[in-house]
C-alpha cells in the first residue's frame, strides 16, 4: 500500500510547476514564499548576468525553469547549479555567461586541500591545480558587460580556466585558445617538467602555428606564478 512521508505532499506542491490543489490551507503562501527565495538566490548567485541582462530577463528564465519542474531540491545552495544545468541542457543562449560566473564558486568549493602545495621550481615537475575548473564557450563571455551585452565575434572557441590558489584561497582566472587549452589538458593527466610538457604539447599538434612555442612558454610561466600549476605532493 502506498503512503506519503510527512511533508512529502507539501514538497511536491512547492516544487512542481502544476501541483494541483494545496495539500492544506495556506500552503500556497508557502509555495509563493519559497519561489521568491529561489529567485533571490539566483539574483545573488548571478549578479553579472542580472546586471547585463536585467532582472526581468532573469525572472523570465526562472519562470521557464519553473515550467520545466525545476528546481527539484529544497537545498537552497544547490538551486543555482540546477538552474545552470537546466539552462545549458535547454539551449538558453546566455548559459555561457551563467557558467562563467559559477566557475568561481566551483573552484572555491572544490574539496582539495592546497595549503601544503607550492608552485614547481625550475626543472621540477608540475601539474594543473586540482581545483581548476575548465569550460569552453563559443563567445568571449569575459567581455560581456552592461554596455556590451553582445561581445565581439571571436576567432574560435574560448577556453576558460578558474582555480583557487593555496593559502590565500584567492580565485584566479585565465582565458586561452583551443590549442593552449588542449596543451593544458596534458598537465591535467600527468606531472611534467616545463620542457617535457612543451615537447609533448607541440608533438600533439599536427601543424602548430608560428609562435606556438613562445605562447606555450608564456602560459606555463604565468600559471606557475599564479599557482595554476602546482608541484604534486607525491613528489616529496
Amino acid at each position: 500500500m502506498g503512503f506519503s512521508l510527512p511533508g512529502e505532499s507539501l514538497v511536491r506542491f512547492v516544487l512542481d510547476f502544476d501541483p494541483g490543489p494545496p495539500p492544506f490551507p495556506r500552503a500556497d503562501l508557502y509555495r509563493g514564499f519559497t519561489r521568491k527565495i529561489h529567485l533571490d538566490i539566483l539574483e545573488v548567485a548571478f549578479p553579472r548576468f542580472r546586471s547585463v541582462m536585467g532582472s526581468a530577463a532573469l525572472e523570465e528564465m526562472m519562470d521557464s525553469f519553473f515550467r520545466s519542474n525545476g528546481p527539484q531540491t529544497l537545498q537552497y545552495p544547490c538551486v543555482p547549479d540546477e538552474f545552470l544545468a537546466w539552462a545549458s541542457s535547454s539551449g538558453c543562449p546566455d548559459h555561457d555567461l551563467l557558467n562563467y560566473e559559477r566557475a568561481a564558486v566551483r573552484a572555491e568549493r572544490h574539496p582539495a586541500e592546497l595549503d601544503h602545495l607550492r608552485a614547481p621550481g625550475e626543472g621540477e615537475r608540475g601539474r594543473l591545480n586540482p581545483t581548476i575548473d575548465v569550460f569552453v564557450a563559443e563567445r568571449a563571455v569575459h567581455r560581456i558587460t552592461p554596455e556590451t551585452p553582445q561581445p565581439p565575434t571571436s576567432d574560435g572557441p574560448q577556453v576558460y580556466l578558474c582555480w583557487r590558489r593555496p593559502t590565500t584561497d584567492e580565485v584566479a582566472r585565465q582565458r586561452v585558445g583551443p590549442l593552449l587549452g588542449r596543451a593544458l589538458g596534458i598537465l591535467g593527466l600527468k606531472a611534467l617538467t616545463r620542457e617535457a610538457w612543451l615537447s609533448r604539447a607541440l608533438d600533439a599538434e599536427s601543424a602548430a602555428p608560428a609562435g606556438a612555442y613562445e605562447a606555450l612558454l608564456e602560459l606555463h610561466r604565468d600559471l606557475v606564478s599564479r599557482e595554476g600549476i602546482l608541484r604534486p605532493d607525491d613528489l616529496d
